[in-house]
């Protein structure tokens, strides 16, 4: 087993371990996004979940650009907006506009990675 530098994912048996975090925010975020196109529940989970891909998009920056593809952040992107418009009129009037606030910050970040 070869070792490269001091950093947590330094070596051959730890290298890989940010991408398969990486790709299990991406999953999660599809399957929500699958369920958020006909539900008509206020509730979500895909912000979470793009927080958390988020988090690890900052630090492992290069996996995030191969990992994330920019058509699917504007088809997820679209799919909230419409599940926004369809749902948020059931979200309590005190956290409906800072949650689409927080939607729109995320994925304005997001669109940054990817290819």
């Amino acid at each position: 087993m070869k070792i490269f530098s001091t950093a947590p994912e330094g070596n051959e048996m730890a290298e890989l371990a940010n991408a398969r975090y990486i790709n299990l925010s991406l999953r999660q975020i599809e399957e929500n996004i699958e369920w958020l196109k006909t539900t008509n529940k206020p509730t979500q989970a895909v912000l979470a979940h793009i927080d958390i891909l988020l988090m690890l998009s900052r630090k492992f920056r290069i996996d995030a650009n191969l990992s994330i593809e920019k058509n699917k952040v504007q088809e997820w992107k679209a799919v909230f907006n419409e599940w926004f418009e369809r749902c948020g009129g059931k979200i309590p009037a005190k956290y409906r506009d800072g949650i689409k606030a927080n939607g729109d910050e995320l994925f304005d970040e997001l669109e940054q990675y990817g290819h």
